[in-house]
């Protein structure tokens, strides 16, 4: 499904247009989420329930410090769950659908480089992995966040072999949490 990510409108752009703040929070605050909001869409509060219980003031989308590199591919994601929020949608299934959405970047480095950071990389990446199910990446999934890839030895069924290939394929992004 790869476009040209040029071609992408400017999610940063969308949101300032529809009143919302973004802020940078500190990672200890968001290394759990990377990123959540709590907006008025079309004349609806949406938000996800880490956003309730986070405090988030309306019409604010906050993010990871340590994602702002990634800005512009974390916001479109964002913007992509709450429209399928406002059509219906559950958190987990307008997550999934948002993923999807995201593949308008496939090709492009930068988005590439952050889908494989180990505290964001979707699913089927990490079931791609030889030796690697659906209930191993729960397992990894479960006890996000990570600081670094040494972490990931402590996570059940990850033996050294495992540890290894998912070392080939990922990265950490170096929180010092």
């Amino acid at each position: 499904m790869s476009t040209d990510a040029s071609a992408v409108p400017d999610p940063r752009a969308e949101m300032e247009e529809r009143g919302y703040e973004i802020v940078y929070r500190p990672h200890e605050e968001m290394a759990r989420y990377n990123a959540f909001y709590n907006v008025e869409y079309e004349g609806e509060v949406i938000a996800p329930p880490a956003a309730r219980r986070e405090g988030v003031p309306l019409n604010e989308v906050w993010v990871s410090e340590l994602y702002r590199p990634y800005e512009r591919y974390l916001l479109h994601h964002e913007l992509s769950e709450i429209r399928f929020r406002a059509e219906g949608y559950g958190v987990e299934e307008a997550h999934e659908l948002a993923l999807e959405a995201d593949t308008v970047f496939e090709g492009d480095p930068k988005w590439e480089e952050l889908w494989t950071e180990v505290n964001v990389v979707p699913p089927e990446r990490v079931t791609a992995l030889e030796g690697f199910g659906p209930t191993l990446f729960e397992r990894i999934q479960r006890n996000r966040p990570y600081c670094d890839m040494d972490e990931l030895g402590e996570v059940p069924g990850i033996g050294p072999e495992r540890h290894g290939r998912l070392r080939g394929a990922f990265w950490c992004l170096d929180c010092d949490l």
